[in-house]
């Protein structure tokens, strides 16, 4: 990446004299970078070539929309441009300006201090209440498109190992969906992508919730199961810390559907990632590792999972 033609292009797009530009290794999908201006520092995150962007920069009014209400979270809000927008489009790709967000994301999610989630408890139960307006143009339709992807791949050697659980884990997918569409009757604003990396807590205890990307309308099981996403087996501390502070029933298949299909999406990745080119051995050490440890490891405990959620419900009531 040619970083002085980057720089350039921000300056021209938002108007703003930039003093240094970093690189910040995070994210698949697009780069992010660390500004700094005078005495002000942002975050720049860059879709490559504008590959990915165009969901992404759909979500950027509600992220808007959150910071104007007082969401109870700090939330990446974008910078309008000169011209208004929301995102420019620059020789590199597209790109959205960020105020800085200061904090780190505490070790070992979900198994994180109870005040600390208990305050995530607060943000999810005050997002599932947000009223959105015309901000979120995006609703879950229940798909298990990534079924067809991982049959795509289905006689790579790397997939050999897993294709007996992976035929199963499909049956019940399919399962789960039909179940999950009857029973879909709320929906709310979800972050879709509520887990540690996400999450930054400041000094005093205040969360930030970053990377809303992905955000839609879908029952609010989608958030709530990825309290019980983690390193398996996962203890139910997160989920039940959530649960103090949600007043609504929470439904089994609900949350059975999201996370089997979100280890179903997440070794489909890692399978994907090991197509292409030019990947480290380190980089394809970690694709081989993350097929076991976000796929097959997640979807064997499961049910296990569903006991603990059960159990969480049934002492709440």
């Amino acid at each position: 990446m040619d970083r002085t033609r980057l720089l350039t292009d921000l300056q021209l797009a938002y108007g703003v004299a930039i003093d240094s530009l970093e690189f910040v290794p995070v994210g698949w999908v697009a780069a992010g970078y660390v500004v700094r201006t005078g005495d002000e520092l942002y975050f720049v995150k860059l879709w490559p070539g504008g590959r990915g962007a165009g969901d992404a920069v759909g979500r950027l009014p509600l992220v808007r929309r959150l910071h104007a209400h007082g969401f109870r979270a700090r939330v990446p809000y974008p910078v309008p441009t000169r011209s208004g927008m929301l995102s420019a489009a620059v020789r590199a790709g597209v790109v959205a300006l960020f105020p800085y967000l200061s904090g780190a994301t505490p070790p070992n999610w979900p198994s994180w201090p109870k005040d600390v989630l208990q305050e995530l408890g607060q943000v999810v139960a005050e997002l599932h209440t947000f009223a959105p307006g015309d901000t979120v143009p995006y609703r879950e339709r229940f798909s298990v498109a990534v079924a067809d992807e991982i049959l795509l791949h289905f006689d790579d050697r790397a997939a050999l190992p897993y294709r007996a659980q992976l035929l199963d884990q499909l049956d019940r997918l399919r399962s789960l969906q039909q179940s999950a569409r009857r029973l879909a009757r709320r929906y709310v604003v979800c972050h879709t992508d509520l887990t540690g990396d996400n999450i930054l807590v400041s000094p005093d205890g205040r969360l930030a919730v970053l990377d809303w990307d992905t955000a839609h309308l879908a029952p609010p099981e989608q958030d709530l199961a990825l309290l019980l996403h983690g390193e398996q087996p996962v203890e139910p501390t997160a989920f039940e810390a959530v649960l103090e502070h949600y007043p609504h029933p929470v439904h089994q298949d609900l949350l059975a559907f999201f996370l089997l299909r979100r280890a179903v999406e997440d070794f489909a990745a890692r399978l994907i990632r090991l197509h292409e080119h030019a990947l480290s051995a380190a980089e394809t050490t970690d694709a081989l590792d993350g097929l076991d440890r976000w796929g097959a490891t997640q979807w064997g405990h499961l049910d296990d999972c569903l006991a603990l959620a059960a159990d969480a419900i049934r002492r709440r009531s």
